[in-house]
């Protein structure tokens, strides 16, 4: 029986042919109680500008708005796609599907409802988004009963908007219900570079299409486990796994180092 290579082997086998697509939060970015705060360590910003020189495809993709992912990831040649793809950054100009645009007002009347009903209930965070609205419980002192209360306001803005109710980790998210999330995102990529080796890193069950997704590419899945936060599902499709996001700042700086030894005997 033959061996799979590991991802960090196919990925550095050719890497001007390879792709890699990492989520933000959990991923690249430690998970933050405050998530106005969340920032990429030293090391790992320094081996995704050392991949964007190597890889032919680094690509970064979250449910954060495109605009925060701009401020945060600061390192060219690196593709961003905010929203769960539907804001695309393109030289330097962000754009919003036309899907999602027509869905705008629907998206500011559950965020008005939303801050009707929990505007001021203590932990309780409401997020403005561009193409969306997500309520994060994360801070709040009572969870079950935060979550309780999220759960309940947002399925009525759901069922009052026709927006699509998306949880997450500790946050309920309501987005534009068109065929758009990370796996539609990243088939996106895929068909564009049609690259030999292709690996896609999340945390969340907003990542599993992407993750599922690479796995029918025959690319790896890699999760980057957080614990008792982490749903089990990720865990049933991933190749790899990774402790927390100083694990996985080690496997980048490890694929870091090898694309470019790779690179350089070419």
């Amino acid at each position: 029986m033959t061996t799979r290579p590991t991802a960090i082997d196919a990925l550095a086998a050719a890497p001007r042919r390879a792709a890699l697509v990492l989520d933000f939060d959990g991923v690249l970015a430690p998970i933050v109680a405050n998530p106005k705060t969340s920032a990429m360590p030293a090391g790992s910003a320094a081996s995704l500008v050392r991949l964007a020189k190597f890889l032919g495809t680094v690509a970064v993709i979250s449910g954060r708005p495109a605009g925060f992912l701009i401020d945060r990831v600061r390192v060219p040649g690196v593709q961003l796609l905010g929203s769960y793809g539907m804001e695309h950054v393109t030289d330097g100009r962000l754009t919003l599907v036309p899907q999602a645009q027509a869905w705008l007002p629907a998206v500011a009347a559950a965020r008005r409802a939303l801050a009707a009903e929990l505007g001021g209930q203590p932990g309780i965070r409401i997020e403005d988004k561009p193409a969306s609205v997500a309520v994060h419980w994360r801070q709040a002192p009572d969870r079950a009963a935060a979550a309780d209360r999220v759960r309940a306001a947002t399925s009525r803005a759901a069922s009052q908007t026709s927006l699509r109710l998306a949880p997450g980790k500790l946050v309920e998210e309501l987005r534009p219900p068109v065929d758009i999330d990370k796996g539609s995102a990243v088939a996106g990529l895929i068909a564009a570079a049609q690259p030999a080796a292709v690996a896609y890193a999340g945390d969340d069950v907003g990542d599993l299409p992407a993750l599922r997704v690479v796995r029918a590419a025959g690319g790896y899945a890699l999760v980057v486990e957080h614990g008792a936060e982490t749903d089990p599902r990720l865990l049933t499709v991933a190749d790899e796994v990774y402790q927390g996001t100083p694990g996985f700042a080690g496997w980048l700086g490890a694929l870091a180092a090898a694309a470019e030894a790779a690179a350089q005997q070419a």
